[in-house]
């Protein structure tokens, strides 16, 4: 006779190992916070290019007031407002990063614990049959 219970244990865990499972691995090599500092440092690139890249778009929209900044040797205020803009820039965006990986670390675990408690049952179940 068929036990159900086995067999949907044995079916859960498989689709856990075959699908999450896979990236829960990779994410399984870190310690919470040494995951969620690592993608923080990956988003100071990313944030630093987006800037960059927001920062162009304003000059170019801009340039002739930029232009005559430089050539009035005024360029002070303008870099400055550059300076806060970046660093607000960055301190949401990086915020924003925390929240979001510390978010899915949290998930990982929960995962990885019913995934363990699901392979533990499962566990005791075969034991049970030996006897």
């Amino acid at each position: 006779m068929l036990n159900e219970e086995k067999i949907r244990l044995m079916t859960r865990v498989t689709v856990y190992e075959e699908g999450r499972g896979i990236e829960d691995s990779r994410k399984a090599r870190f310690f919470q916070n040494d995951f969620v500092f690592a993608e923080i440092v990956g988003s100071i690139f990313t944030g630093t290019l987006a800037w960059g890249v927001c920062a162009a778009i304003y000059c170019g929209y801009y340039f002739e007031d930029i232009f005559f900044s430089v050539y009035e040797n005024a360029l002070g205020p303008i870099l400055q407002r550059a300076a806060t803009t970046y660093f607000a820039f960055m301190a949401v965006y990086l915020f924003a990063t925390f929240l979001i990986y510390h978010g899915r670390s949290i998930a990982y675990e929960k995962r990885r614990m019913l995934y363990e408690q699901d392979l533990d049952t499962l566990t005791d179940i075969y034991q049970k049959e030996r006897m």
